[in-house]
């Protein structure tokens, strides 16, 4: 489950050369149209 309804969650699946602009984006739109302040994690697939 992605959020739970509560101000939303996006799971984003990016190249690691372009999650630099995926941030940079989301950092810079979204509190602007939600007046919410972002949380951005940068996670990466292990083997496991």
């Amino acid at each position: 489950m992605t959020g739970g309804g509560f101000g939303g969650c996006v799971v984003v699946v990016a190249p690691t050369e372009k999650v630099e602009a995926v941030r940079s984006i989301i950092v810079e739109n979204y509190e602007k149209t939600t007046g919410l302040k972002e949380d951005f994690y940068v996670c990466k697939a292990s083997e496991g």
